[in-house]
């Protein structure tokens, strides 16, 4: 029997499958195979090898929680409190989450703003306010980023499991849109007493989806007098978000989009 599963386990090298798919036949190759110990286990306590009988019963059970785990995990979208692969993998060793961020970090090619770049000491926060046409217009250019795949609104590639167990350990809702994407074009343009932010696909489909109010602490007609004032990073978040729900599956809530907006500023010369 465990021949038979061996040769089956080895010829599935030989097709360029997906993984997920691939771990959905162990699973099940595994799962069949894991009742052949039963039998064993069964021959051996007939035969008065208790030890030997109860040991094989043991590892059945063992491996029968295992294959409960991969089933949920490769064939469903639920997952479950009693859980260890976790600890396990904690235990062995496993990557921590600063590991992997800062692999992540060292791995992934540098993010040059549209605007270039500028020194922390160059930049400050922006407070942005959103009226009721600037929103619509907000709505208007992410959708239209999104479906040029420009931004991403995947969830962080996460299938639904993840998204129910980092929401679980965070407490926090795991966003639809990957966080600080880069915009490809944003522009800061002056309208009588107002700082208005454009974005967009590009210059010639820019629509304004904002105002500034104040840069850092200072009030922004203020801040417009004494300085120079340039958009160094236009970020978006908000949009759908998906919670863990009380059934092992999620639950999906639309929050709006909102600009997360760095000014550089340069003082003016004085005449």
């Amino acid at each position: 029997m465990l021949s038979i599963l061996d040769m089956i386990n080895h010829g599935l090298g030989y097709f360029n499958l997906n993984v997920k798919l691939k771990n959905r036949i162990y699973t099940a190759i595994g799962f069949v195979g894991q009742w052949y110990l039963i039998y064993v286990a069964v021959r051996l306590l007939h035969n008065g090898v208790w030890l030997r009988g109860v040991l094989y019963l043991l590892v059945f059970v063992l491996l029968l929680y295992f294959s409960v785990l991969n089933v949920l995990y490769y064939f469903t979208a639920k997952t479950t409190k009693f859980d260890i692969s976790p600890k396990i993998e904690k235990l062995m060793g496993g990557p921590r989450k600063e590991d992997l961020k800062k692999d992540q970090a060292t791995s992934a090619a540098p993010i040059i703003p549209a605007n270039g770049l500028f020194t922390n000491d160059q930049i400050l926060p922006a407070n942005v306010a959103v009226n009721e046409h600037e929103r619509a217009n907000l709505k208007r250019v992410v959708k239209q980023l999104i479906d040029a795949q420009v931004l991403l609104d995947d969830y962080g590639a996460l299938d639904e499991r993840q998204i129910i167990r980092q929401n679980r350990e965070t407490g926090e809702p795991v966003p639809a849109l990957r966080p600080d994407q880069p915009i490809p074009y944003f522009e800061l343009v002056p309208t009588g007493a107002r700082l208005e932010i454009y974005i967009g696909l590009n210059q010639m489909e820019r629509l304004a989806v904002g105002h500034i109010t104040s840069v850092g602490l200072t009030e922004v007609t203020t801040a417009r007098k004494n300085y120079q004032l340039y958009l160094a990073n236009v970020f978006i978040s908000g949009g759908p978000v998906k919670i863990a729900g009380r059934s092992d599956a999620t639950l999906v809530s639309e929050e709006p989009y909102e600009l997360n907006v760095k000014v550089a500023y340069k003082t003016k010369p004085t005449n």
